[in-house]
């Protein structure tokens, strides 16, 4: 019986080697993607309702797509699309324009919105401006 568990768990761990192989093979050697690439959504505090709800897609291009809709202000969906820059060192993404909260902190699971200056929103809300990584 001891040596039928032994085979079992040399066959498990066997297999996940193989898996975490093929994995990496998969990827035919190219860099995984940029951690601020993909979707990342969440609700922003609003002025004058309960929140927007955000939802923001960063391309390997330096592409964005960013829309917002106001909760409980009817079903109009604001668009906006254009391109950023990445600063690795401060770990930043800010957008090309100014009409809209336009800069980012990576973390590591998500993006938190800067103020206008680029610093950390701080004050009772500071955590309501994070918006998390979607998988």
């Amino acid at each position: 019986m001891m040596a039928m568990n032994r085979s079992i768990v040399k066959a498990a761990v066997f297999l996940a080697f193989a898996a975490v192989c093929a994995s990496v093979w998969a990827g035919g050697g190219r860099e995984s993607a940029p951690r601020w690439e993909g979707m990342f959504t969440g609700v922003i505090p609003a002025a004058d309702g309960p929140g927007i709800s955000v939802v923001a897609i960063f391309n390997a291009d330096h592409t964005y797509h960013i829309t917002h809709q106001h909760i409980g202000k009817g079903i109009e969906v604001f668009q906006f699309n254009g391109t950023f820059e990445w600063n690795e060192q401060s770990k930043t993404i800010t957008l090309d324009r100014r009409d809209i909260p336009f800069m980012y902190r990576l973390d590591k699971n998500g993006i938190t919105q800067l103020d206008m200056e680029g610093n950390k929103i701080t004050g009772a809300l500071a955590n309501n401006y994070r918006l998390r990584r979607v998988e």
